[in-house]
């Protein structure tokens, strides 16, 4: 059986915020942003700023980031 051409599809957005105590703390902590139901990009995209607005004014070394997990499928087709 021929596997079909290959389709990659983009699935799932994660939204981490990294930070430490302080500039010299060996605790380090990450928050991990899910949206649930019908949520938009934009809404995980406004959650992840505000966070980081809100932790940098207390905690060092604060960012944040934004991934896409991508995955490839290929069916079996009949030969």
């Amino acid at each position: 059986m021929p596997l079909d051409p290959p389709q990659t599809s983009t699935s799932d957005i994660t939204w981490v915020v990294n930070g430490r105590y302080s500039a010299n703390s060996a605790t380090s902590f990450q928050v991990h942003i899910t949206t649930e139901g019908p949520s938009d990009e934009d809404e995980g995209d406004a959650c992840l700023q505000a966070l980081v607005d809100l932790l940098t004014t207390r905690f060092a070394g604060v960012s944040g980031t934004k991934g896409y997990t991508s995955y490839t499928t290929r069916n079996m087709t009949l030969s």
